[in-house]
C-alpha cells in the first residue's frame, strides 16, 4: 500500500540535488504518491517533466498560484490563463491549483484586485473542465467564501449549462483557520489538508480544530519543500515528513496511525481518481 502526499512542490529547483535520496527515503516509510501544487507555466512545464522521470509518483496539477498573479500584470495572468485552459483539459492534470488568495501586506502589496480577478476565472476554468482545485488561501478565509457565495453560486451557475454537474470540488492545502471557518468549507464538500505547521507547539488552534474535522474529509501533506515542523525548523523540509505530520493527527484524534494513512488515501483517491 502507498501512502499519500496530497501537497508538495518536486518541480522546485531547490531540490534538483536532493530529489532523489528523498524520494528514497519517503518510499521506505511507505509514501510513494505526490501530488503538486502548480506556481505557473515554468513550473508546469518542470512537472511533466517529473512525471516523466518518476512515473507514477507525480500527481499533476496546474494553476496561477498567488505569488505568480502578484508578480506578473493582469495582460500576462490572462496569456497565461489561455495556456493553462489548454494545459489543465489535458487527462493527466488531475487537478487546477493552486489557486487562490494571499493577502499578507507584505506579500499581497497592490494586488488584492488582481488576485481576486483570477482567481475568480480559474475557479470558473475548474468547474468548466469538472476538475477538482487545490486552494491556497491565506488571510482570505473569509473572502474566499464570498466570492463562492457572489461569484460561483449566483453567476458561475447561469452561465453554464444547468443539467450539468458544475460543483466544485477539491481542498484546501494547509488549512490553518478557526473552526467556524472549516466549518464553511466542510459544507461546501471541500476536503482540508495540514502539514507540517500541525506539528508546531504554537499551532494549538490548529490541533483543536483537527480534533473535529472528521476523518473522512482530512487529508495530510508536506508541501515540501517548505512549512517544516518545530523539528525541522529552519531546514528544507522532506518528503519523509509525511509520516510526522499522520503520527500528530493520530494522536490528536486518539486513533492508530494506520487508520490515519488509509483513509487519508482513501481521502484523496476518492477526489482525485485512482492511483
Amino acid at each position: 500500500m502507498k501512502w499519500i502526499d496530497s501537497h508538495c512542490h518536486l518541480a522546485d529547483p531547490r531540490l534538483d540535488v536532493l530529489r532523489d535520496n528523498w524520494l528514497r527515503e519517503a518510499g521506505d516509510c511507505g509514501v510513494d504518491f505526490f501530488m503538486q501544487g502548480g506556481i505557473g507555466p515554468e513550473d508546469w512545464a518542470r512537472q511533466k517533466a517529473l512525471s516523466d522521470r518518476y512515473p507514477g509518483k507525480i500527481g499533476l496539477c496546474f494553476g496561477l498560484h498567488p505569488y505568480w498573479v502578484v508578480d506578473h500584470s493582469l495582460d500576462e495572468c490572462e496569456g497565461a490563463l489561455d495556456l493553462l485552459a489548454r494545459e489543465a483539459a489535458g487527462n493527466q492534470c488531475l487537478a487546477v491549483g493552486e489557486i487562490g488568495l494571499d493577502l499578507r501586506p507584505h506579500i499581497a502589496q497592490d494586488s488584492e484586485a488582481r488576485q481576486v480577478e483570477v482567481f475568480t476565472l480559474q475557479l470558473e476554468l475548474a468547474a468548466m473542465l469538472k476538475k477538482p482545485i487545490v486552494l491556497h488561501l491565506v488571510q482570505a478565509y473569509d473572502l474566499c467564501q464570498t466570492i463562492f457565495d457572489q461569484v460561483f453560486d449566483q453567476v458561475l451557475n447561469q452561465r453554464l449549462d444547468q443539467k450539468a454537474d458544475h460543483r466544485l470540488h477539491g481542498f484546501v492545502h494547509s488549512f490553518n483557520g478557526s473552526w467556524e471557518q472549516a466549518e464553511k468549507y466542510l459544507q461546501r464538500g471541500l476536503l482540508l489538508s495540514v502539514g507540517g505547521p500541525l506539528c508546531r507547539a504554537s499551532s494549538r488552534r490548529l490541533q483543536e480544530v483537527v480534533r473535529k474535522i472528521p476523518l473522512t474529509s482530512l487529508l495530510i501533506e508536506t508541501d515540501s519543500p517548505d512549512q517544516p515542523s518545530d523539528r525541522l525548523r529552519g531546514q528544507m523540509n522532506p518528503l519523509a515528513s509525511l509520516i510526522e505530520v499522520a503520527k500528530r493527527v493520530a494522536e490528536l484524534k486518539q486513533i492508530d496511525l494506520g487508520e490515519v494513512l488509509q483513509s487519508t488515501r482513501d481521502n484523496f483517491v476518492k477526489l482525485m481518481g485512482p492511483k
